[in-house]
């Protein structure tokens, strides 16, 4: 694959600008202007800055996710406090933590983001104090696509549920399996009550809960994914309705890294979130 599709690849999948690119490999902008353009020939240390820094990898002739949660992770404590803000009302947590400059409520474990992802988002000016909802977006995006859930190491396991999602947590819980839902599901107001959609459950060990419980494995896209725990995604759960629940940011981080549609329904509700926080 020629160095020039691979940049427009890389921005088309990202909805970057040149220069917006360029700065999050720390490049200059007549740089990946001139690769675009075929008119110039880089080395493969610039090619591998620029995959880092936008969250790709090459495989053969295919570009894809790097799969790095470490995006996720610094994206959901970019945003966990503008989230929490949309749910205030309604979160007891929120209610008793501290609070920002702008009345947003905070959880008093969440920090900014520091490390090389929130270099690159300073970069671009998407990480700032002033940050539209534009930007907001643009850092889940580029999160959700260098976390991509398919491309994350770990184990992983797609399994039937012929009665509901609701049937199988409750099948985890009566196993004493310890569980947390994600996904688009766990980002909704009624989240406990909701029946419809397949979320994915992080768990340890996802094969041997299957084999545990004698789940039926499901075709390549059906089912709930049971995903391998990697990355503290149980240690800092909600627990709605007798279901254990990822925080809502970063439910709403695993739907932008998710299959399908879930990445748009995402976006919707990240923009809707802003303006009831605005």
């Amino acid at each position: 694959m020629e160095a020039a599709a691979i940049i427009k690849k890389i921005r088309a999948m990202s909805g970057i600008t040149r220069k917006e690119l360029a700065q999050l490999a720390e490049v200059s902008p007549s740089t990946v202007s001139r690769i675009e353009r075929g008119e110039m020939d880089p080395t493969w240390g610039t090619m591998q800055k620029i995959f880092s820094a936008t969250g790709y990898q090459l495989g053969g002739t295919s570009v894809f996710s790097s799969g790095d949660t470490s995006a996720i992770q610094a994206a959901n404590a970019y945003l966990a406090p503008i989230v929490n803000q949309a749910y205030w009302p309604n979160n007891e947590a929120s209610r008793s933590s501290a609070t920002t400059s702008t009345n947003r409520p905070m959880q008093s474990n969440v920090k900014n983001p520091t490390g090389e992802w929130a270099d690159r988002w300073k970069r671009t000016g998407w990480l700032k104090d002033s940050a539209g909802v534009d930007d907001l977006v643009a850092i889940a995006v580029t999160a959700g696509n260098a976390g991509k859930v398919a491309r994350r190491r770990g184990a992983r396991v797609s399994v039937e549920i012929p009665k509901g999602w609701r049937d199988l947590v409750d099948r985890l819980a009566e196993a004493g399996v310890d569980y947390a839902v994600s996904g688009i599901v766990a980002t909704w107001e009624d989240r406990s009550d909701a029946q419809a959609g397949a979320p994915l459950i992080y768990v340890s060990g996802p094969r041997g809960v299957a084999e545990q419980l004698g789940l039926e494995r499901a075709r390549p896209g059906r089912g709930v994914l049971l995903l391998e725990a990697m990355s503290g995604e149980l240690d800092d759960v909600e627990s709605e309705g007798g279901i254990r629940f990822v925080p809502r940011s970063r439910a709403l981080l695993d739907a932008f890294s998710g299959p399908g549609r879930d990445p748009d329904k995402a976006e919707d509700l990240l923009r809707t979130i802003w303006e009831d926080a605005s």
